[in-house]
């Protein structure tokens, strides 16, 4: 599952990337779009620790998620050259992280006119809509055009067509195509096209450090993540461990605001976590909410999905309750599920495939 995080030039993105991810790009200028940084990082998940006092694994691996700094996007806004390739980048992730600027600094130059977080997130959502847009005419124009030939597959087409017309109408009333009503069908349909405002996307407010200690409300910001200080949590992260608590107390953080963003994107995504504990191995594995079983066991192994037997499942808090397995059977908890069962966040599972 890929992030991608955008910004004005002047936000912070790629010092939040870094914050995020502990990579060492380069600030302070503004990249367009010539390289894209990418970075995976484990997903925090407290529910490890416990099953790993249950299990006693050898050895315990986190869930992954996938960052990309892309840069360029929005550059025209200012003046500058947006890019292409950018734009096409962020067409392939899953979820967009859309950083927005709240912070003063007398070193840092401000744009559209000085620092107003919500200006910065309308105008780039305006720039997705238009992209959008772009997209849905050209394809409109190319449908209109196969329709006045004789062609097999004039009823598509013309399915197509109304779909795309009904997202024309929403983005030209300055709607994500988010708030178009669209059956799974339909969904299939626009797929291929990659539309950004289908994306889902979370907004963060780059704070400064002086505004940490004060909550921080922007109306009509929204969806909206925990406001990061984006340079400091960047600095904690090359400190040692030790050292990173004293410096936390002093600017009055009580965790590293990294973390929630990361979770924060992981939910945002949709994604569902089960366990599995296999040869002294625990491990956690992120699907799609709505996954089954056998598609499920099908993340691990492909051997696993085409020969599925069944899954023996326990739910996280049953299986913390219980203290072990072999309690779990005895109290019932312990079920056998098929390959159309769904999987729930938390399941810890063993999958029983043919060899």
């Amino acid at each position: 599952m890929r992030m991608g995080i955008v910004g004005l030039p002047q936000s912070g993105t790629t010092t939040l990337f870094n914050a995020i991810t502990g990579a060492h790009g380069e600030v302070g200028g503004y990249h367009a779009g010539e390289q894209v940084a990418h970075a995976v990082v484990t997903v925090p998940d407290e529910r490890l620790d416990a099953l790993a006092r249950i299990f006693k694994p050898k050895e315990t691996i986190l869930a992954t998620i996938e960052f990309e700094d892309i840069g360029g996007v929005f550059a025209h806004l200012t003046g500058g050259e947006s890019s292409g390739r950018a734009l096409a980048e962020l067409r392939e992730v899953d979820g967009i992280l859309m950083v927005v600027r709240s912070f003063g600094s007398a070193f840092v130059p401000e744009v559209l006119g000085g620092v107003d977080a919500l200006r910065e997130y309308k105008a780039m959502n305006q720039e997705l809509l238009l992209a959008d847009l772009e997209v849905i005419e050209k394809r409109l124009h190319a449908i209109e055009r196969d329709l006045r030939k004789p062609v097999p597959e004039r009823e598509a087409l013309q399915r197509e067509q109304q779909v795309l017309e009904r997202c024309r109408e929403a983005v030209e009333q300055e709607k994500g195509l988010h708030a178009v009503q669209l059956s799974r069908a339909d969904e299939t349909l626009l797929r291929s096209y990659s539309f950004l405002t289908l994306k889902p996307h979370l907004c963060v407010l780059n704070i400064g450090e002086d505004q940490i200690s004060s909550p921080l409300v922007v109306e009509g910001l929204s969806p909206l993540a925990p406001a990061v200080c984006a340079e400091l949590e960047m600095e904690l992260l090359e400190l040692e461990e030790d050292e990173r608590g004293a410096f936390m107390e002093d600017a009055g953080l009580e965790e590293m605001a990294s973390g929630r963003v990361i979770r924060a994107c992981y939910d945002l995504l949709r994604a569902r976590t089960f366990f599995t504990h296999v040869s002294d191995k625990l491990r956690a594995w992120t699907v799609e909410a709505g996954t089954d079983a056998r598609r499920a066991a099908g993340k691990i192994h492909t051997d696993m999905e085409h020969g599925f037997i069944r899954a023996e499942v326990v739910g996280f808090d049953d299986l913390a309750e219980c203290g072990s397995i072999r309690e779990a059977r005895l109290r019932g908890r312990l079920r056998m599920e098929g390959k159309d069962y769904e999987v729930r966040a938390g399941d810890v599972i063993t999958f029983h495939f043919a060899r």
